[in-house]
């Protein structure tokens, strides 16, 4: 089992819209079953959760995990091996296909967010869906979808069950949406803290770092709370890419979360940037005010979805300067070499075939109805790929 992963065996994720998945990065979600209609636990012993247990056992790259084998062929850390890293001291069986016990579990909690990110949509964002009706009318998918994501705030039989499962939850990671905003996991939590479970439990979450939460003081009870904010530019740029988002405020909402540090809160942090095509130009930067700001922790995500955005869909015409920029900051930041140099491997194997039209297409679309210029706040790379 070379290829093998730990989180068929281990965890589940609820998505933005009510379905299931292994993780964050499987292509799609677990066919004809959503949060309305199975529970967790008939979901992980299911028969696609077995089947998916299946081919590891054999060996096998499954092609629904393809996004963590491409990242491991790009020479980047997947989130297979860093799932098989923090959890190695659990003792798995790996022959048990019916799985061992939900002990991760990956929430994200809707499309319930107060922004609009360039690299979202309406399956992950509400006004994201509110816009596309505004753009293309009720008929539109995203009219569903707005409708699917609001399930945290009114499926009371999934809550229920949480508390089934807390005696063996070792990790909840809370994204969204904005997990902020949905204050039924606050209950959650204070449910794990009443019963005793708190103690043994690690929390991640995915912030966009707008929302400072008043019930922050239920944290003080859990193992370890680490709070990851999705930040991928700086200033003019942030507020373009994370529409509706204030550069300086989240700033200041950082320093909050800092203030609880330290005052004794079991709290560390995390900036969790997403390479695309929008930001990579502006790397050097970006580490340097992350590196200002007290981060030692600085993850490196890959956009891939949606695609047009893609470091593995940059255009011939921006792969020049998109190289120079990862040699200077290799410069700037020889820290964060190794990492570079797996960005600077993914842009060197980018398409010949790609004009970067479909790119073109998608901002000049979205620029428009915002009546905003990606030419103005990113000119680097709006020149590179020839929008105007």
């Amino acid at each position: 089992m070379d290829h093998k992963c730990i989180l068929p065996w281990i965890s589940l994720e609820t998505t933005p819209l009510g379905g299931f998945r292994p993780c964050c990065l499987w292509s799609r979600e677990i066919n004809n079953v959503n949060v309305s209609t199975h529970s967790l636990e008939e979901v992980f012993r299911g028969q696609e959760m077995q089947d998916l247990r299946f081919a590891f056992t054999q060996g096998k790259k499954p092609g629904t995990c393809e996004k963590c084998f491409k990242e491991e062929d790009a020479g980047k850390k997947s989130k297979r091996q860093y799932m098989l890293e923090k959890f190695k001291h659990i003792d798995v069986d790996y022959n048990d296909l019916r799985g061992d016990k939900i002990r991760f579990l990956d929430l994200k909690l809707g499309n319930i967010c107060n922004l609009k990110c360039r690299i979202c949509g309406s399956w992950s964002s509400n006004k994201w869906a509110q816009e596309q009706i505004a753009q293309h009318g009720k008929d539109h998918i995203a009219n569903d979808w707005l409708k699917q994501g609001k399930w945290p705030r009114s499926s009371t039989k999934f809550w229920n069950e949480m508390d089934m499962l807390l005696p063996d939850i070792k990790y909840f990671e809370f994204t969204g949406g904005e997990p902020f905003l949905i204050t039924q996991h606050f209950d959650l939590l204070q449910r794990a803290v009443d019963s005793g479970y708190a103690k043994d439990i690690d929390i991640h979450y995915n912030t966009n770092g707008t929302q400072f939460p008043k019930q922050h003081e239920v944290w003080k009870h859990f193992k370890n709370v680490q709070i990851a904010f999705s930040i991928d530019n700086v200033g003019e740029r942030f507020e373009y890419e994370r529409d509706g988002a204030k550069w300086n405020a989240v700033n200041d909402n950082i320093k909050r979360f800092y203030e609880l540090q330290a005052q004794g809160y079991p709290l560390q942090f995390q900036i969790c940037v997403t390479w695309n095509i929008q930001n990579i130009m502006y790397i050097g930067e970006f580490l340097s005010w992350a590196k200002s700001t007290q981060f030692t922790d600085i993850h490196f995500n890959l956009m891939h979805d949606p695609e047009e955005f893609s470091l593995f869909n940059l255009p011939l015409s921006a792969q020049s300067g998109t190289m120079l920029a990862l040699d200077k900051c290799m410069v700037m930041h020889p820290d964060y070499e190794d990492k570079i140099r797996n960005l600077k491997f993914i842009v060197s194997q980018r398409s010949d075939e790609n004009d970067g039209e479909a790119l073109r297409r998608k901002l000049r679309l979205t620029d428009k109805f915002r009546d905003q210029n990606f030419a103005k706040s990113h000119p680097k790379m709006a020149e590179a790929i020839h929008y105007e």
